[in-house]
């Protein structure tokens, strides 16, 4: 199909793909694309990772710090996650305070880490009521040619595999912190997996014969004139620990 095609309507174009089959990058419905993983990257963190998913690029860091407790939980540390999308990473991405789409991601990067217990943030807690890490996870993306959600959460845990923290101990006479020089990895129970698809309210044909269809780890240009998207985010025996979908028509 031709280039003015695409251009023109992007929609029609892809819905002609779908139709036959195969995808403008020449993959099947259900293929996904090649994913590497290094972690361990940045040596000014205490733990990082960089995922390419296709032409999609992230980069996590993971960066400790001490605070006091809450209250509530004395006996628990903190994760903050966050998103970061660059106007480098895709020319629609503009200057300015984090989008809606940056701040959604943040608060999934949170929901998976707690529903997933993948760690426990009791191990957070070295010294109950006095003395908690808080782990600042920055997950920057450096290529947005889509499926951000899968890319994330495999860089977020990948880093977290390579977290390493001291040892923290507190004098109760002197009321004085000390952190040990030597480091060791921080306990990670699970690791959970997201895989989204963008879904296409088609017709039957003869390739897709159910009306909702469903294309996995969808390229920028899917997402935009998908319909909606669902994710699933699965633990290491199958079961399914967060779902998220966008749109307002049930699948």
């Amino acid at each position: 199909m031709s280039l003015e095609f695409q251009a023109l309507l992007p929609e029609e174009y892809l819905i002609k793909h779908i139709e036959t089959g195969t995808r403008p990058d020449g993959r099947k419905l259900t293929d996904r694309r090649p994913v590497s993983i290094a972690g361990d990257n940045i040596k000014s963190a205490d733990g990082s990772a960089i995922v390419k998913q296709g032409n999609t690029t992230v980069i996590c860091g993971i960066k400790a710090e001490l605070a006091k407790p809450t209250t509530e939980q004395p006996d628990q540390g903190f994760i903050v996650p966050n998103i970061i999308l660059t106007p480098m990473c895709h020319p629609n991405i503009k200057l300015g305070p984090p989008s809606a789409t940056a701040q959604e991601l943040s608060t999934f990067l949170k929901d998976v880490v707690h529903a997933s217990g993948c760690l426990n943030l009791t191990d957070l807690c070295p010294v109950p009521n006095r003395v908690a890490w808080v782990l600042y996870i920055d997950v920057v993306c450096l290529d947005h040619d889509g499926n951000l959600r899968d890319a994330a959460i495999a860089a977020l845990i990948a880093a977290l595999n390579s977290l390493r923290l001291p040892q923290v101990t507190f004098d109760e006479e002197l009321e004085q912190i000390s952190v040990s020089k030597s480091k060791s990895k921080l306990k990670i129970l699970c690791n959970p997996v997201c895989c989204s698809y963008s879904v296409f309210h088609l017709e039957s044909s003869e390739i897709t014969s159910e009306e909702n269809t469903l294309l996995a780890d969808p390229t920028y240009a899917e997402e935009e004139v998908a319909n909606s998207e669902i994710s699933f985010v699965i633990l290491e025996k199958g079961e399914i620990c967060v779902t998220h979908q966008t749109g307002d028509r049930p699948i």
